[in-house]
């Protein structure tokens, strides 16, 4: 586990490849997702979303999480698993999970 992660909470949820129509069979992305919880919702207004360098993120903002969202590669999954681990509703489910989905160690 990353030192930013023991420091403030988060939760590693996923590391790894991520379905992505951009990957070739010599280039692909691969994502590590981290959960932060903010139960007071006082902690990530502080942090201003802003575009990279690059521009890759041009549209950047904060949503709620919905069933009809167009989410890219295999975030879905990684947004169940989150939601799962903090108990917390899942728009995206389509049956009652049993077991709890691990998070990456």
């Amino acid at each position: 586990s990353s030192g930013i992660n023991a420091e403030y909470g988060g939760i590693a949820v996923y590391k790894g490849y991520v379905d992505d129509p951009r990957n070739t069979d010599n280039a692909w992305v691969e994502s590590h997702s981290i959960n932060y919880h903010d139960s007071l919702g006082t902690s990530f207004s502080k942090f201003p979303l802003k575009v990279s360098a690059t521009g890759e993120a041009a549209d950047v903002q904060w949503i709620a999480l919905d069933r009809n969202l167009d989410l890219y590669g295999n975030h879905e999954w990684i947004l169940e698993k989150v939601c799962f681990h903090r108990h917390a509703y899942n728009p995206f489910s389509r049956q009652v999970m049993k077991n709890q989905i691990p998070v990456v160690s």
